[in-house]
């Protein structure tokens, strides 16, 4: 049998973070219903997308994480209370 699908182009990393944040975004979503029917709470099927926020991008992301381990380097000895 011949295969005669081309090849795909690799996918650009900055598009698969997109994608697996899409994909978890998804996940908490159905989670959050699951919960809420084993809680016995009527889910409404509300949805809240935000469109009118600043845009963040992964730039900034690094930039939030560099500055956070810089912090951590600064501070080693304190203790960080769990979330």
């Amino acid at each position: 049998m011949n295969d005669d699908t081309p090849e795909q182009p690799e996918v650009h990393p900055k598009h698969l973070a997109y994608d697996r944040f899409g994909k978890e975004a998804l996940l908490a979503a159905h989670d959050i219903t699951e919960a809420l029917a084993e809680a016995g709470v009527d889910d409404d099927g509300v949805v809240v997308l935000r469109t009118d926020g600043p845009r963040h991008n992964l730039a900034d992301l690094e930039r939030l994480i560099d500055e956070a381990l810089a912090e951590d380097a600064e501070h080693p000895d304190e203790d960080r209370e769990a979330p």
